[in-house]
């Protein structure tokens, strides 16, 4: 019973550690938070720079994104000002007005302190509504006062988590009390939220141990159930020794059963290699047991098949390229097509059947908003979920290195926009903003202005020289020729006037800027 004491000391010690860890880095999220400029300028730029707000407050909250390793990443932003930001895109479960209005907001502002702990029955947003936890809150200030608040809640069962792993639940009750004897977590779920009782406590068949958790004002009581501890250390000794010399029979005869099975498989993993990096000649010998001698004739023809089907399809490849036609048309590019379907067909030789199927659905989307719809302008949303179904496309080539997002009110929605305008940009800015494997995000913004509708698409890319006039042999042309931005602009003036049209804003290494500005069109009624 001493020795298990002692090494019950050793778990205490590791569990207060835990907690002292969880709270240091939840302590370090605030601070890298609270001394944000992006945070900063979010909850004090007026409603006209709320875009460019947005687009710091993301690159810096990406950039910090190391932090929230082994924390429960659901950090919430809210402004004095209105504004909110959630880390993993929830729902606040309740109107700022009333958050703002509540007694733990009363209690908060009524404290001097900058960070506070709290013991809440339900969380803040609706995937925490109903979860008790622990919610962490930092004051966010400036030279003038508070500006804002930064919360992160930690549900009670992430909280119990950090004990439950190491103490089994049949020998240890565990209850976690605040400065009020308050329980705020237990393994015993039925006690969240009441008194401790000093019976329960001072039970004759447990021995209790207490643990203060200084971080937290929290004391941790571990109740042993010696009669249980008892009954499963007779148990220990017998059942170690049967499993042990269990595993040790087993083992050397699954050692000699594998390795008489396994040779000729290793020699065929070895050959696998070569056909990552396109040797398709490289067969195997057909040797072993029945199993292995199917799959050694089944490789040797999937290397036949593969060595055919890729001349072929490199035949194809050059064959489309030489007849590719690159003059912007009212429907989608045959490059596009092609370049599609292309990469369907390698998904289907992967064997990524799932990802191919979501592929042509995609396209067949793309395809009906293009080819069904003979209309010169469409609606934006319809233009938009077009533009949706492409990027998804496109995701199967480059992955998810390139982050898009589109942000469009519900007035722009409605107005009507030259057919397939968003497209080839969003294309262009995939092939020539992010070379390699360079990470990034494609920002696509659709408001009014005035009397004028702002489409703008934002990426972190490359960027390029644009000092010379376009009309001249410039990086401009260079980049966007072959890709029909000379035509969106030219489309427009002539649909709109020369007042309208594309403008781009770029420099190396700063990323690009591509602004369409069109007049608000509203589609007609029908009576």
């Amino acid at each position: 019973m001493l020795s298990y004491q002692e090494s019950n000391q050793i778990l205490m010690n590791k569990i207060q550690n835990d907690y002292e860890l969880l709270n240091d880095n939840i302590n370090r999220i605030f601070e890298t938070v609270s001394k944000s400029q992006g945070v900063q300028d979010y909850f004090k730029q007026d409603q006209s720079e709320e875009i460019q707000a947005i687009i710091k407050l993301q690159k810096e909250m990406a950039s910090t994104s190391w932090i929230f390793n082994d924390t429960p990443s659901n950090l919430i932003l809210i402004g004095k000002n209105g504004r909110t930001f959630f880390q993993n895109e929830g729902v606040r479960s309740q109107s700022l007005d009333t958050f703002f209005k509540s007694d733990l907001m009363k209690e908060i502002d009524g404290n001097p302190a900058l960070s506070q702990y709290f013991y809440q029955q339900n969380g803040l947003t609706i995937s925490t509504a109903k979860q008790p936890g622990l919610l962490y809150i930092r004051k966010i200030t400036d030279d003038i006062g508070i500006i804002g608040y930064a919360l992160i809640f930690v549900p009670e069962q992430y909280f119990a988590s950090i004990y439950e792993q190491v103490l089994a639940e049949n020998i240890h009750t565990i209850y976690i009390t605040d400065s009020e004897n308050t329980v705020i977590s237990s393994n015993q779920k039925s006690q969240l939220g009441t008194t401790l009782s000093n019976k329960i406590r001072k039970a004759d068949n447990n021995y209790t141990n207490s643990l203060k958790l200084y971080s937290y004002n929290f004391t941790l009581y571990n109740l042993i159930n010696e009669d249980t501890l008892i009954k499963n250390m007779n148990l220990i000794r017998p059942t170690i020794t049967i499993v042990f010399f269990s595993i040790m029979i087993a083992s050397v005869i699954a050692f000699i059963v594998i390795r008489r099975m396994t040779g000729p498989i290793y020699r065929l993993i070895d050959a696998l290699p070569s056909v990552t990096q396109g040797e398709f000649s490289n067969s195997v010998a057909i040797e072993g047991t029945y199993e292995t001698q199917e799959l050694g004739k089944a490789y040797n023809l999937m290397l036949e098949d593969l060595q055919g089907y890729f001349d072929h399809l490199m035949t194809v490849e050059e064959e489309k390229r030489l007849t590719e036609i690159r003059s912007l048309q009212m429907q989608i590019q045959p490059h596009f097509i092609y370049n599609t379907l292309t990469a369907i067909k390698f998904l289907i030789w992967q064997g990524e059947r799932d990802k191919a199927s979501l592929a042509m659905d995609n396209f067949i989307q793309l395809l009906r908003h293009t080819l069904s719809n003979k209309d010169e302008v469409v609606p934006l949303k319809q233009e938009l979920n077009g533009v949706e179904a492409y990027i998804n496309i496109l995701q199967l080539r480059y992955g998810e290195r390139i982050q898009t997002n589109i942000f469009a009110n519900e007035a722009a929605e409605e107005l009507l926009v030259p057919k397939m305008i968003i497209q080839p940009i969003i294309e262009n800015t995939y092939l020539h903003a992010f070379p390699e494997h360079q990470e990034g995000y494609i920002q696509v913004f659709a408001t009014t202005v005035e009397d004028k509708l702002q489409i703008e698409i934002i990426d972190n890319g490359v960027g390029f020289d644009d000092s010379q006039p376009p009309n001249t042999q410039s990086t401009l042309k260079q980049h966007y020729s072959g890709l029909g931005l000379r035509n969106i602009h030219e489309r427009i003036q002539l649909l709109y006037g020369e007042k309208y049209g594309l403008k781009i804003q770029t420099a190396p290494g700063e990323g690009t800027s591509i602004k369409l500005l069109m007049p608000i069109n509203h589609p007609k009624k029908t009576t």
